[in-house]
């Protein structure tokens, strides 16, 4: 089978500044002339550079682009370039950029850079590995990657967006809005044995539904067809997807013999927004697809957006951090909107919408909570950790400890996230001000971990009451009567 590449969604951080920049990059795979060929597709967000006017009263971005393809440690391929932006009539518009370089076969590290030419500072950086080849040297027939497509049409133009006769606009992540009624995509098929041997084979493709578990269910037949059998053979389709409904889906590609056979198949994920679309029962009998609506993020207010994707941060896993935050900080609602549904659709594939009512009803109680003025509550440590672990078994609550600021002990029983029990956190507030708790230590794994907690919590003790004689390496306090966060920690 095909192996295929996750997609690239990363945004990195420079020093303590959210960059600006945001770029979605996708790799695919190919073979030109028997060379392995990757290329990377790249769909740049217009509203994240900086747009100048032109002499002739339009506007345009500009960025600097370095790509690198290391293996072991040395540069094999690599492309330095300015890229300039169609000019266009309104600044901050989106833009695409395809580039492509022939590899040997082989393993690599793949490294980008970016940066907006008309903003110091702003800067993307990301990194990824990549096998190139040796998975399909035994098949009668190899597949590149399948790209999926904003638009394709015939052309005989030579640019970057075209290759073997048509003009093919990769569609920015993987993503088709309820304004979208076809979808495009496009594959290679590589005959690998002689002609006189097989001179056609059947092409293959359908639909498969992701459902909430995760598991892909077909929802069509198959479309078959017959093609002649040649060392190339470039192959562009197109799917009316006017009636299918919002939902997570797999494009499955097989190649099969005469008779039916199958010789090779690949797969690639997309998401569907069409929530003006009637699903009645019976369509979805017939279709087998999820009638999933995401008509409650259509006219939510961008506030709305914003408010709920900072209550989501906390579920969010850390390699898509950077991503949240980048979205948050993009104007437009219809990223938003994307990487909400993204999220929800996950908790509950039939009805996201009641998933999200459920998650934000909890994360307006736990804002309420744990606000204190410097945010939203559930942006605070201790809300931060109720939206993301729940609510605790236990919580011990010390206000009037001398030489101590008030502090919380949270106590988790079980703690599944780890596979640990007995788990606990241990919050303090040492500015006194109104619930600005802050998380001192913690047993959980992946959560801040400080063997000299007890001597930060007793801070005001002062050097002298410090167990043991050497202050750099000790742990503790003097124990004392009126020093019970320790026997709390310990015996809870």
């Amino acid at each position: 089978m095909a192996a295929l590449l996750a997609l690239i969604f990363l945004f990195v951080l420079p020093t303590s500044v959210i960059s600006q920049v945001q770029v979605q990059v996708d790799l695919a795979r190919f073979r030109s002339h028997e060379q392995a060929v990757v290329e990377v597709q790249m769909y740049y967000s217009g509203s994240s550079l900086t747009s100048i006017p032109t002499p002739d009263g339009q506007w345009r971005s500009s960025v600097d682009v370095l790509i690198l393809f290391q293996q072991d440690s040395q540069i094999v391929q690599y492309d330095h370039f300015i890229l300039h932006s169609p000019s266009t009539v309104e600044p901050a518009q989106d833009f695409v950029d395809v580039r492509r370089f022939a590899m040997p076969e082989g393993a690599y590290h793949v490294q980008m850079e970016v940066f907006d030419l008309h903003k110091t500072g702003d800067t993307l950086s990301l990194n990824r590995d990549v096998t190139i080849g040796g998975d399909q040297k035994d098949l009668a027939f190899a597949l590149s990657d399948p790209v999926l497509l904003a638009k394709a049409y015939a052309s005989k133009e030579t640019n970057a967006l075209t290759r073997n006769g048509y003009y093919m606009e990769p569609i920015p992540h993987r993503y088709y809005p309820h304004t979208a009624e076809l979808l495009y995509f496009y594959q290679e098929v590589y005959a690998q044995v002689p002609s006189e041997m097989m001179d056609t084979y059947q092409y293959a493709y359908y639909l498969e539904g992701i459902q909430g578990d995760g598991k892909p269910r077909r929802i069509q037949q198959a479309i078959t067809k017959t093609r002649k059998a040649r060392p190339l053979d470039p192959i562009l389709m197109q799917m009316d997807i006017r009636k299918l409904p919002s939902g997570n889906y797999r494009l499955v590609t097989e190649v099969r013999d005469k008779d039916l056979n199958l010789i090779n198949t690949s797969a690639i994920s997309f998401q569907r927004s069409n929530p003006n679309l009637e699903v009645v029962e019976n369509d979805l009998k017939v279709t087998g697809a999820p009638g999933m609506l995401d008509s409650f993020l259509v006219d939510m207010p961008i506030e709305e957006l914003n408010y709920s994707l900072r209550a989501v941060a906390a579920r969010i896993l850390e390699k898509d951090v950077t991503i949240l935050n980048a979205t948050i900080q993009n104007p437009r609602a219809e990223a938003k909107r994307q990487l909400l549904f993204s999220y929800f659709i996950q908790e509950n594939a039939n009805r996201p919408d009641k998933a999200y009512a459920a998650f934000m009803a909890s994360a307006r109680e736990v804002d309420a909570k744990f606000r204190s003025g410097f945010g939203y509550g559930f942006e605070t440590d201790r809300g931060y950790a109720w939206m993301k672990y729940g609510q605790p078994n236990d919580i011990v609550q010390v206000e009037d400890e001398p030489h101590a600021p008030p502090y919380e002990i949270w106590i988790y029983d079980e703690f599944p996230f780890t596979g640990q029990r007995n788990v606990k956190f241990l919050f303090y507030n040492p500015n006194l001000a109104p619930g600005d708790f802050q998380l001192l230590h913690s047993t959980a794994r992946n959560e801040r971990q400080n063997p000299r907690w007890e001597i930060e919590l007793y801070e005001k003790a002062g050097a002298t009451e410090i167990q043991g004689t050497n202050i750099q390496d000790a742990t503790g306090v003097r124990d004392q009567y009126y020093r019970n966060a320790k026997r709390y920690f310990n015996d809870f």
